[in-house]
């Protein structure tokens, strides 16, 4: 009965979320089983390395050509199509690799089949996503919980690989074939309301070069999107020399591997927040100015870690992840509004080439932002390298500031923005700083005992005893916990 009330868009867009979901911890958790497996057959980090780069480049390089071709085709078809390949290739690494002891030469390729699956996957599903959801407030939700699962499927997803190789090693590859076809299974499902390119035009009506060029010239003339898109790619670039920064920094103060860990999933933890509060902001703001201010917002981050090089070790732990945590948070604000202004404002016929096109530019910069980190500290300095980016993105801030019409909503909007962005942070950072100091108490306790014995029941005793002259009640004598293996 329930069901009926349901709107028709809603139910689609349900089971549209659902696959999508299951299929991206499937790809996450293959994601870090490919490398292992690698490693693990040939002890090779060289071959690793290529085995990743194998399944790295289609990411990068076919997302101009994936959306041409997307804005021709039927985007659920691409999509089953893309979940078929995928489950082929795991069952082919399953049984062949692993059972029948086939040349490891396989693992490269299966990994590009991946990548270039998760490219088209993505690409279609956005503009399908835009094709099914009213273009109203229901698209701000709708676009939220679309970036909340990719954060939560990135958290969860590279863990639980690594936890499933550890038991077996065909284990990931397994539950990525039954994600696969969970996803066709739900896709299957999915009905979308008129023609999926526009009436009247044949497949093959116009070159493929000449509906590129059209994508890209409606992307940079549109203002917001050419914008959005510069923010996103000098961003990324320059935070692989944040995210190599913040490593050091870790481990300059001496931070325990599982810390690092926790630091670096901040920014997921971030990004979940993120997408949670944008729907509330994009009430209030429009994506232009949404967008100029979390270009700001990034900049208030910067100047926190560039002044956080001569903070002391505690305020070390809390600045760290409320800097990762709120980019992360910050960065789904914007992926947000980009969703949003798409689906609302680019015609449905080029959305495909429109995604694909920003994915490139944006995506392109992450790699090379990575291999320029290491020359950037070394070239500044890790007390200076955080200044340097930030005097990029503030140049960057002041540029689309001065040249944005929206920027008259800017100082009424940034208070309520940066506080969101402050609240998120700090809550992650509050969370991680408390894991962190638990886990040194704990490590303190058990080096305590185990190297000094009888300093360490000295101690307790005199704590017994001032226990009992205070008329405290005695607490009752047992020995602490020991530390868990993995900590």
């Amino acid at each position: 009965m329930a069901e009926s009330v349901v709107p028709q868009w809603e139910r689609q867009f349900r089971l549209l979320w659902r696959g999508s979901a299951v299929s991206q911890l499937g790809i996450m958790n293959a994601a870090l089983a490919i490398p292992l497996l690698t490693l693990s057959l040939t002890g090779s980090p060289v071959f690793a390395g290529w085995v990743t780069a194998a399944g790295t480049l289609p990411r990068i390089l076919l997302h101009l050509p994936a959306g041409v071709l997307i804005d021709r085709l039927d985007q659920r078809r691409v999509m089953m199509a893309g979940q078929a390949v995928r489950a082929s290739v795991s069952v082919l690494l399953l049984g062949s690799v692993l059972l029948l002891g086939a040349p490891v030469l396989l693992l490269p390729v299966a990994a590009a089949a991946q990548g270039v699956c998760s490219v088209f996957y993505t690409t279609a599903e956005t503009t399908l996503l835009a094709r099914l959801v009213p273009p109203d407030r229901r698209l701000y939700d709708a676009m939220a919980k679309n970036e909340a699962r990719i954060h939560g499927a990135d958290l969860l997803g590279r863990p639980l690989g690594g936890v499933l190789f550890g038991v077996a090693r065909g284990l990931p590859f397994l539950l990525d074939a039954l994600t696969s076809l969970f996803a066709m299974g739900t896709l299957a499902r999915v009905r979308t309301a008129g023609p999926h390119r526009p009436a009247g035009r044949p497949a093959g009506a116009r070159d493929l070069l000449g509906d590129l060029r059209e994508g890209l010239h409606h992307l940079w003339h549109r203002h917001f999107l050419r914008r959005a898109m510069i923010s996103c790619t000098v961003t990324n670039f320059l935070y692989q020399t944040i995210a190599l920064l913040l490593l050091l920094l870790a481990r300059q103060e001496g931070l325990p591997g599982y810390a690092i860990g926790l630091l670096f999933a901040t920014s997921g933890i971030g990004g979940v927040l993120g997408a949670a509060v944008a729907p509330r902001l994009l009430a209030r703001l429009r994506p232009p100015a949404m967008l100029l201010c979390c270009v700001w917002a990034w900049v208030a981050l910067l100047l926190v870690l560039g002044a956080a090089d001569t903070a002391s070790p505690p305020w070390l732990l809390v600045t760290l992840p409320l800097v990762w945590g709120g980019i992360g948070f910050t960065g789904a604000h914007v992926n947000v509004s980009m969703a949003v202004y798409q689906a609302q404002h680019v015609p449905k016929e080029m959305l495909a080439r429109i995604i694909g096109a920003s994915r490139f530019f944006s995506g392109s910069a992450v790699p090379l932002g990575a291999f320029a980190s290491g020359y950037v500290i070394s070239f500044f300095g890790t007390r200076h390298a955080a200044w340097a980016c930030l005097a990029v993105v503030g140049a960057l801030a002041v540029l689309l500031t001065a040249r944005s019409p929206a920027r008259a909503a800017v100082p009424r909007a940034c208070g309520t923005a940066l506080g969101w962005l402050f609240l998120g942070a700090a809550t992650v950072a509050a969370g991680l700083l408390l894991l962190v100091l638990d886990g040194l108490v704990a490590a303190w306790d058990a080096w305590a005992r185990a190297r000094r014995p009888f300093v360490w029941e000295a101690a307790h005793l005199l704590e017994t005893e001032g226990a009992q002259g205070s008329g405290a009640p005695h607490p009752p004598d047992r020995s602490p916990a020991p530390e868990p293996a993995g900590r």
